[in-house]
């Protein structure tokens, strides 16, 4: 019998300890832009998500009491009209105002210095979504190659600003929301410093385990240092020409996988056209294979680059084998081999290239 009891005691216990971690607190939410009867759901977004509650919207208000375990991250949400307002919940009582000119939050300081950093960044943001927006209606590769330039300052102050956040405020709720929120736009460099961030924290393992897996998503798809696979294909006088061919004649070879219907491809073969003879020197021999399943806007493409070194063809698209074979996931991938075989480097920039070579 004291057996029986001890065994019921320990569930008891643990179910007391769960119950006194649960803290209380209120999210009051006002809007004049919503009529009475629209329905408002609560969800706490963070650490795990979850349906909390639901509500009809009265006399403009709703209160709703919040029975949890703190920190945590909420949503008060409505279709019509759309509304989406993120909520940091640490113990105390938070609010959400609403009116048809803007929101307005009332929640911790650490909100509030994720919101002025969302403010900064806004901007760029805009004038990202903006070239965007061009870019997707431009018809004409030429438009979409000079609009495609365009993108890469905005998107960069978005992208290493909102890292910059997250490694400052890896110890808060900002950097911890942050970094969930946006854990599949993250780059392999910014993944790895955050891994290492939120590994540190008792609290953020979930987290970590989950960016993790997206730096993990990239190791499986990493060549460097892996034999490159050989490759036999026709270039764009019907010849064919193998990469053992090519190895055997140079030191090095870059190849890039692309295609005349990619725009940030075609802006690449340009920049490399001119420095051609100047990679030749340092001992690189360049081999393209694009993918076009169209053959004329493959040698169409190639005329209006004015690509002086070898071109090769997989006309399979994105199924080709060479893709599958190389780990392609998108265009333009570029992959320095070595005279050996095995592949040195992948997604090489021009500069880092020459110095790359030089060094070694």
């Amino acid at each position: 019998m004291k057996l029986l009891r001890n065994s019921l005691a320990l569930p008891l216990m643990l179910c007391c300890i769960a119950l006194s971690a649960q803290q209380k607190s209120v999210i009051r939410f006002e809007s004049d832009a919503h009529a009475d009867g629209v329905k408002l759901t609560l969800m706490r977004e963070w650490p795990n998500r979850k349906l909390m509650d639901t509500a009809l919207i009265r006399d403009g208000k709703h209160q709703f009491n919040v029975s949890d375990t703190f920190p945590a991250v909420y949503s008060v949400n409505s279709r019509k009209p759309y509304l989406h307002a993120i909520v940091f919940m640490e113990g105390a009582d938070a609010g959400v105002e609403c009116s048809h000119e803007k929101l307005t939050v009332k929640s911790s300081a650490i909100q509030q210095k994720m919101n002025e950093f969302l403010a900064s960044i806004k901007p760029y943001e805009e004038e990202w979504r903006k070239i965007g927006e061009r870019y997707g209606a431009a018809k004409d590769m030429e438009e979409k190659i000079k609009i495609g330039k365009e993108m890469d300052a905005p998107a960069e102050k978005v992208m290493s600003g909102r890292e910059q956040f997250v490694v400052q405020h890896a110890q808060d709720l900002a950097g911890i929301w942050m970094a969930y929120e946006q854990a599949n736009l993250w780059r392999e460099p910014a993944l790895e410093k955050l891994v290492s961030a939120f590994r540190k924290q008792p609290r953020t393992q979930l987290l970590a385990n989950l960016l993790e897996g997206k730096l993990q998503e990239f190791e499986a798809n990493r060549m460097t240092g892996k034999k490159a696979p050989d490759f036999t294909l026709a270039d764009i006088n019907g010849n064919t020409v193998s990469l053992d061919s090519v190895l055997q004649r140079n030191q090095y070879v870059l190849l890039d996988v692309w295609a005349s219907w990619c725009a940030p491809c075609r802006a690449t073969n340009r920049r490399l056209a001119p420095q051609y003879d100047e990679l030749k020197k340092l001992g690189i021999e360049l081999i393209s294979i694009s993918v076009d399943e169209k053959l004329p806007d493959w040698h169409k493409a190639v005329a209006a680059d004015k690509i002086p070194w070898t071109q090769l063809v997989s006309a399979q698209g994105m199924k080709s084998k060479v893709v599958a074979d190389y780990k392609v996931k998108a265009l333009p991938a570029t992959f320095l081999i070595g005279k050996d075989g095995t592949i040195i480097r992948q997604h090489i920039e021009i500069d880092d290239l020459k110095k790359l070579v030089l060094s070694r």
